[in-house]
């Protein structure tokens, strides 16, 4: 007991407004530093919250999504009447990747069955 020293109420006091001075500092830093952060203050980093806010990142999105590359295909399809030739199309993706259909490879063979199409429809015309 002889290495504590007894505080009578007036420094008990001051010894208690001192943490609660201390722990206000600390609150005001806490959420200056909140507020930092909120404001997208990266350092001059990439801001992520800005990226995923972008009209980019959004058409890159829907350009991997592979419901909007199906629902593309069989647009086109559709628009050349050829309604029942979207699983066959899948199929095929299928057997020469051996694997699941992607976004990439879906619109890929979209734009090499469109231009098969239309060399079809100029052969087509230039014999009539």
């Amino acid at each position: 007991m002889t290495g504590l020293i007894r505080m009578n109420a007036e420094q008990m006091r001051r010894k208690g407004l001192e943490n609660a001075e201390a722990k206000r500092q600390r609150e005001k830093y806490y959420i200056n530093q909140m507020e930092k952060m909120s404001k997208h203050d990266v350092g001059g980093l990439y801001d992520i919250r800005a990226i995923k806010k972008s009209k980019q990142f959004e058409q890159q999105k829907n350009h991997y999504n592979i419901e909007q590359a199906r629902s593309e295909l069989e647009d086109l399809l559709q628009a050349n009447r050829l309604y029942k030739f979207s699983f066959e199309t899948e199929e095929f993706i299928k057997r020469i990747s051996g694997r699941e259909a992607d976004s990439y490879t879906i619109r890929e063979t979209g734009k090499f069955i469109s231009d098969l199409i239309n060399e079809i429809k100029v052969k087509y015309e230039v014999k009539e």
